[in-house]
């Protein structure tokens, strides 16, 4: 797995994930999400587009990372999640703690407050 920084557009970060999330790549994943949040990142969209494979170790780290960012009043928005990723999301009722959207451009909207 790849993860590769994208833009930072109105102070939201968003990467591309590329190949799979598994136990042998989810440590460096948050270790990489990990330097954006101490460096102040509090909104973060991760585009899975090209995304083939999420394990339980690469749902645990998506998880840590909700919960690191929810804590200092941010979070992750997943975009582009498809095919056998976005079936594990409601199989596994994620679908319900991350919001999923179908392209970054939607995502990073949704950062957005209502009436802007």
């Amino acid at each position: 797995m790849e993860v590769f920084p994208v833009e930072v557009d109105d102070d939201v970060h968003v990467l591309r994930a590329e190949g799979g999330i598994d136990a042998r790549t989810a440590d460096g994943l948050l270790e990489q999400v990990g330097r954006m949040i101490d460096e102040g990142a509090t909104r973060i969209v991760l585009d899975c587009q090209d995304l083939e494979i999420v394990s339980s170790a690469g749902l645990a780290a998506l998880l840590r990372i909700h919960t690191r960012l929810r804590t200092r009043g941010g979070d992750v928005r997943l975009a582009g999640v498809r095919g056998a990723i976005a079936q594990v999301l409601q199989i596994t009722r994620l679908d319900r703690i991350f919001e999923l959207h179908p392209d970054v451009g939607r995502a990073k909207l949704s950062f957005r407050p209502p009436d802007a």
